[in-house]
């Protein structure tokens, strides 16, 4: 015991020597939680993923329903101007980059309207601006089929009502009625899917990116007990003191503990950010969150060990590390969510660190249930498992080769 206090003393002396990056580890996280929240925080608000855009309405008969459709399409927030022309000039905008998109409306739109039958239109979009184009299409898919279902719906009341023996008279004018006042209501909608609030604490960027990101720099801060491991035994420090009355287990378990110190430094740092953000209600949250940290900090130290069983040197562990580290931040959803990444990003994200640790943290902040919580902290234990057993099986070979 008293050799393995020796151990973490030295090795705690020597990170604590080079001050500077050791605050840099600590401190660097919080200019960088600001930068990605001030950066990407439109990636959080549903209505700012793309710039104000302009498209092109083609009606031939220009009713008071294209008007209106116009008026609400702008009131949304992401079309700043209306083009009203036919279906030539419409492509020679979209051709021009002039304008995103162009809705054609059908031919007998009003006739369409008054007898309950829809007619299906198109819509023109651009290959440069494939993102408003796509969102056109959406918000005309939502439209149209909102219309559609209660068209239907009306029409299935006049058969039932007609059937329980009302007149066709009697029903005609209530149903018209009706029928204005749905499509006036679909017309007059900007959002159409209804948020449930909770108790819980609204999405803040700062907050969310620090959550997202906390796993990123937990890794990172595993890096430099990582190199001081691959160059004590690139010296033959390891091997010295594995002849004196001391555990090679020793060595990488004082190595850990340093990693623990500093990782828990760093959290506490990040989480008195969050409060002080989104609110002491915030404080709450703690509790939830410690199981996760300790998953996250043995997954990054078994990470971190098992790069310093690969390298030979601290320049090479260094590199590998910090290539490694930045993979997964973006493969792992940490720097963009994971639905704005291609498909096959999704199930890669199952193997790497920060997935699990940011679904976890954001589970103990925003989740409904501790068994989320808990949920994150088995993956992250599996992997550290993993990462431990690959490093050791590594380490037995390549001493076995030295004793050859």
């Amino acid at each position: 015991m008293a050799a393995f206090s020796t151990i973490l003393k030295n090795d705690l002396k020597i990170i604590l020597k080079d001050i500077k990056a050791l605050l840099l580890i600590l401190f660097m996280p919080l200019l960088i939680i600001v930068l990605f929240s001030q950066a990407l925080a439109p990636l959080l608000n549903y209505n700012t993923f793309v710039e104000p855009f302009s498209l092109v309405l083609v009606e031939e008969e220009k009713s008071s329903w294209t008007n209106l459709l116009a008026t609400q399409l702008k009131n949304m927030g992401i079309v700043d101007r209306v083009y009203y022309s036919d279906e030539e000039e419409a492509r020679e905008l979209i051709k021009n980059q002039s304008a995103a998109a162009a809705i054609v409306l059908p031919k007998d739109l009003v006739s369409s309207i008054d007898h309950w039958e829809p007619i299906d239109g198109k819509i023109i979009g651009s290959e440069l601006q494939y993102l408003e184009s796509k969102l056109v299409k959406n918000i005309g898919l939502v439209g149209s089929t909102a219309v559609s279902a209660g068209l239907a719906a009306l029409n299935v009341i006049f058969d039932v009502q007609f059937e329980a023996g009302f007149t066709s008279e009697e029903l005609h004018q209530e149903i018209v009625d009706a029928n204005e006042a749905y499509i006036m209501q679909v017309l007059n909608r900007k959002v159409f899917i209804n948020e449930k609030k909770f108790d819980k604490p609204d999405v803040n960027p700062v907050v969310y990116y620090a959550l997202s990101l906390l796993s990123v720099f937990i890794l990172f801060a595993s890096i430099p007990c990582m190199k001081l491991l691959t160059e004590e035994r690139r010296l033959g420090i390891l091997t010295r003191l594995n002849a004196a009355p001391t555990r090679s287990w020793q060595t990488v378990l004082s190595k850990l503990i340093v990693s623990l110190l500093i990782s828990i430094t760093q959290f506490a740092i990040i989480f008195i950010l969050i409060v002080r953000v989104g609110g002491k209600e915030l404080l709450s949250a703690l509790g939830p969150m410690i199981p996760v940290l300790i998953a996250t900090i043995l997954a990054a130290g078994a990470f971190s060990l098992f790069v310093a069983s690969l390298a030979g040197s601290g320049s090479l562990a260094d590199l590998i590390a910090n290539l490694s580290i930045l993979l997964m931040a973006v493969m792992g959803g940490s720097l963009f969510p994971l639905a704005s990444l291609p498909d096959y990003c999704r199930p890669v994200s199952l193997l790497t660190i920060n997935r699990w640790a940011t679904e976890g943290f954001l589970n103990a902040l925003y989740g409904e249930s501790i068994n989320a919580v808990y949920a994150s902290c088995g993956p992250l234990l599996l992997i550290a498992a993993g990462y431990f057993l690959i490093s050791a099986l590594i380490l037995s070979a390549q001493r076995r080769r030295v004793s050859s």
